[in-house]
């Protein structure tokens, strides 16, 4: 089988606990080629983010086109951008390239450590360009600014799949909740306490991005996925080592 080619569109993070550097680690995981597109540098280590500086639309064009001249790209995964007009922007040039690319969004709004990459979300502004991504993987805060605090489905029209992460957890379990092919998927996983890593979203986004590249369906994508993720929160490494 010839290995799948996949982009991620993502920042450069120096401590490669998230970002392009994590997103190529779990694809080598799943064995599918990651290529990068750096769309920000960012100054951090696992810890905290120091400052920012967002390549431009044409340096992020212009790293597309080079890539995009050589290889056959299946799968993408966007990880942060500057703002709603760059992502409306990414995700019209990415269709011009390939109507039949795979498009994954993990809306990162706000860093874990408190660090704001988007101050202005304008969430109508921004239903037509979801309708043209494949599957978007906010967590619950995200998600309460781009549709309220309901997980109300007739808001999503064509294809879109959304997965919202953490819905509800207990001290046993955590479930999120992906709407997919006109249904809802409970998924229930363990819930692992005491444990918080950092980069965790980008990891289960790249995992379900390699999975789509591989030919998987969003569900089973999402559980191949969540298998390396809770393999990296119950190591012992505080960033991610994964093989």
């Amino acid at each position: 089988m010839k290995q799948p080619k996949v982009l991620s569109i993502a920042g450069f993070d120096p401590s490669a606990g998230a970002g392009i550097l994590a997103d190529i680690k779990v694809f080598q995981h799943f064995n599918v080629y990651g290529f990068g597109v750096m769309s920000a540098l960012t100054i951090q280590n696992e810890s905290e983010i120091r400052g920012i500086r967002w390549s431009t639309q044409k340096e992020i064009k212009d790293q597309i086109d080079v890539i995009f001249s050589l290889h056959t790209i299946t799968t993408v995964k966007i990880g942060i951008l500057k703002d709603s007009d760059t992502l409306k922007w990414l995700v019209k040039l990415l269709r011009e390239y390939d109507h039949n690319l795979k498009i994954v969004w993990d809306p990162i709004f706000k860093s874990s450590s408190g660090f704001n990459f988007w101050n202005d979300i304008y969430p109508k502004q921004l239903l037509s360009t979801i309708a043209l991504i494949d599957l978007i993987t906010p967590n619950k805060e995200e998600y309460s600014k781009l549709w309220g605090a309901d997980f109300s489905f007739h808001k999503f029209n064509g294809h879109t799949a959304v997965l919202r992460k953490s819905v509800s957890e207990n001290e046993e379990y955590v479930i999120d909740y992906l709407w997919w092919n006109q249904h809802i998927h409970y998924l229930e996983s363990r819930r692992l306490t005491g444990l918080d890593k950092h980069g965790t979203g980008c990891i289960l986004s790249a995992g379900i991005t390699a999975g789509l590249a591989l030919g998987l369906n969003m569900k089973q994508a999402y559980c191949k996925s969540k298998e390396l993720l809770n393999q990296y929160m119950l190591s012992s490494e505080s960033l991610l080592g994964i093989a």
